[in-house]
């Protein structure tokens, strides 16, 4: 009797959820947010459609709406589509040079506390307005796809660390780490690439880490199960380290951390002749160069009184009352050492 009633009410209950026919809803996949030019209290929003077609390709369509909530924006957008506007789809977002640098916290937490937003939309940074980057044309995919991989496989397999909408808001409100996101440019009207990192002080972008040092971040924030970095010899050959896998540790004392850095790796390129004589050498340069890139990033860190490796939060984890106030202090001082062990563990089956 008892499953009887639970399979009746199951039924009462399911005719209640709302229905919405996919060809008859316009999805938003993407959105990108500037400061408008005339009120810069007010944010300007490009959300961007997908229209898929009967031969399997994609018409990018974007609709526009200016305002001081995200939601007065989405009300815009809804005026000018001949559809009803849903969320659910949302994959990607970009933040415009000027939002980012005058704080993006209003955005971000108007994401957070949307339900039909999940947290593993991927949030970006751009050069330039937002606008601009998500009217290209980009691919046969659709604008939101060709970005939102282009940042994933360089997550997966190069040097982005892992982020999105769960990780940039988890590090806002942790005390001890800044949060960080994956910065974009646009390089044409089909092209976009990666353009480095932005770096945070709470909501506000104060740095942009450029390309050739993001390896050595994702060192220190992140691990590496894919990866690859060149190694120049002091005869000017080089070698091409394929298939990194990485791991740190961080040790921390009252005024003293160390970092160790344990990379794996297998050897897919060499200029010279014989490679299995300067095997130990790769290794050791390589381990030298991790060492010094890494010691002038953490200390760019530090006089910039921001911290993305989460040197406080780690910190904080051994001791019960920790004063935060102090850290602050405490951090731009902190002596900081890194210790780097590189193993070679293929070099091909020539050697």
């Amino acid at each position: 009797m008892k499953k009887l009633i639970i399979i009746c009410m199951s039924f009462l209950l399911s005719g209640c959820l709302e229905k919405e026919i996919i060809d008859d809803i316009n999805i938003e996949v993407g959105v990108g947010y500037d400061l408008e030019e005339e009120e810069k209290d007010k944010y300007k929003g490009t959300v961007l459609f997908q229209e898929f077609q009967p031969d399997k390709s994609v018409i990018n369509r974007t609709f526009s709406g200016s305002g001081k909530l995200r939601q007065d924006i989405l009300l815009e957008v809804a005026k000018q589509s001949s559809e009803p506007v849903v969320t659910g789809g949302l994959v990607l977002a970009i933040l415009g040079t000027e939002i980012s640098r005058k704080g993006t916290y209003d955005i971000i937490d108007s994401f957070q506390r949307d339900p039909s937003i999940g947290s593993r939309v991927l949030v970006a940074t751009t050069e330039g307005t937002a606008e601009d980057l998500v009217k290209g044309e980009y691919g046969t995919r659709g604008n939101s796809t060709y970005i939102h991989n282009l940042i994933q496989h360089n997550i997966d397999n190069r040097d982005i660390p892992k982020t999105n909408l769960h990780i940039f808001v988890r590090d806002y409100f942790q005390k001890g780490k800044d949060p960080f996101l994956p910065r974009l440019k646009k390089i044409g009207n089909d092209k976009v690439e990666i353009d480095g990192i932005s770096l945070f002080q709470n909501d506000k972008e104060i740095d942009i880490l450029p390309v050739k040092d993001m390896f050595f971040f994702k060192l220190l924030v992140d691990k590496y199960s894919e990866g690859n970095f060149d190694v120049k010899l002091n005869k000017g050959e080089k070698a091409a380290v394929k298939s990194i896998r990485s791991k740190h540790k961080i040790r921390i004392t009252d005024n003293h951390a160390s970092i160790s850095i344990k990379i794996e790796g297998i050897i897919r390129e060499y200029t010279g002749d014989s490679l299995a004589p300067v095997v130990a050498n790769i290794e050791k340069n390589l381990e030298k160069k991790i060492i010094k890139e890494c010691l002038r990033l953490l200390k760019r860190f530090q006089d910039l009184g921001i911290d993305p490796v989460g040197l406080g939060q780690k910190k904080k984890t051994m001791n019960r009352n920790f004063d935060f106030k102090k850290w602050e202090d405490d951090y731009k001082t902190l002596g900081i050492d890194v210790k780097c062990n590189v193993v070679i563990e293929e070099t091909g089956v020539i050697e």
